[in-house]
């Protein structure tokens, strides 16, 4: 019965319409995508605290002059979280704590606290950054490139913040200037089409699932709460704010790499492993390591050179080699002039 229904014309159909999907849901699942998500969640609860302390010291630099300013901030990054009692308080535990530490602190000594919280905080995107390598099937990056990575892109969250809370404040503004309800839904209607035709234009690979990423992300901010309210009603104190908000971390995560996901598969047609990541690398090793475990994936020259004795010179190209891979940028001039005293001697 089982195979005169997979033999039948609607089975084939409706196994050739949901090929798709099928492919997606096999490459979020052995790309090791809710594993990566869990990871993710955890780096960011032990990066809280270091990007509390480095956006509030970083904004009570600029803003140490304006104290009601920066009271506001610290309000609206808490009122960013769920609306539950219990993340939200913790979330003011933790920027009360981070806010009053810098202000004991000055000179040189706030400095050095700056400086790790920030080296502390870049940890995170060095995580999403692996995580991405292989969603996209991407070589991993330098030390180096990893790092001016996970500085900038902190950097530059720590610029954004400020700038989206005060894009958060402007729509209650423009609705108490713009008079009459026609002309408020007007002026609603058409920051959403530009909104949309400029994500069309500057972002075509990638605005289908920040799209879908950003839509159910607002949606379990909303349900959150709810569900801390129903089922979590008894985690409180310490251990409740952390169980609660690495749950909360470990959704937003699996939400973030579902959109990578989404762009990876449906428009830069990266195809799903056969078999899971872990299966897939053993696979690999039991065809290029040639029957011994001891050795490293390596390519066919590597291979035939293995057992050969290491010479000064082999040190010294091995030793270029890793320049090279640590420092990729460097100039080609430099290669140029090297070139060209071998060619002389």
């Amino acid at each position: 019965m089982i195979n005169n229904l997979k033999s039948s014309s609607v089975f084939r159909e409706g196994q050739q319409q949901t090929k798709p999907i099928r492919h997606f849901l096999r490459k979020f699942q052995n790309d090791w995508s809710m594993d990566f998500s869990a990871m993710l969640a955890y780096n960011l609860l032990i990066t809280l605290l270091p990007i509390a302390v480095a956006l509030f010291g970083i904004l009570g630099l600029i803003l140490k002059n304006y104290p009601v300013a920066q009271n506001e901030i610290k309000d609206k990054i808490i009122h960013l979280f769920p609306a539950d009692n219990t993340t939200q308080t913790g979330m003011k535990q933790v920027v009360d704590l981070a806010f009053n530490q810098l202000s004991k602190d000055a000179g040189l000594i706030l400095a050095i606290g700056i400086f790790f919280a920030l080296f502390g905080s870049s940890r995170l995107f060095i995580a999403i950054d692996k995580c991405m390598t292989i969603v996209y099937r991407l070589p991993q990056r330098t030390f180096l490139r990893q790092n001016t990575l996970a500085f900038g892109m902190l950097f530059l969250f720590i610029t954004i913040i400020p700038v989206m809370l005060a894009a958060s404040s402007a729509p209650s503004v423009l609705i108490s200037i713009i008079p009459g309800g026609g002309s408020r839904f007007g002026t609603f209607f058409v920051g959403i089409i530009f909104s949309l035709t400029v994500a069309f234009i500057l972002f075509e690979i990638t605005w289908c699932g920040a799209l879908v990423a950003a839509c159910t992300l607002e949606v379990f901010i909303i349900l959150f709460p709810l569900y801390v309210r129903r089922f979590m009603g008894n985690y409180a104190g310490q251990i409740g704010f952390a169980v609660i908000l690495l749950l909360f971390f470990y959704y937003f995560a699996t939400i973030l790499i579902l959109g990578a996901q989404i762009n990876a598969f449906f428009f830069d047609h990266y195809k799903p492993l056969v078999e899971g990541l872990g299966t897939y690398i053993s696979q690999m090793h039991q065809e290029h390591g040639v029957g011994d475990i001891n050795r490293p994936l390596c390519d066919t020259e590597t291979d035939k050179s293995h057992h050969l004795p290491t010479t000064t010179s082999d040190q010294s190209s091995d030793r270029k080699l890793w320049w090279h891979k640590l420092w990729s940028s460097k100039n080609a001039s430099v290669t140029k002039q090297e070139e060209e005293q071998n060619n002389m001697l």
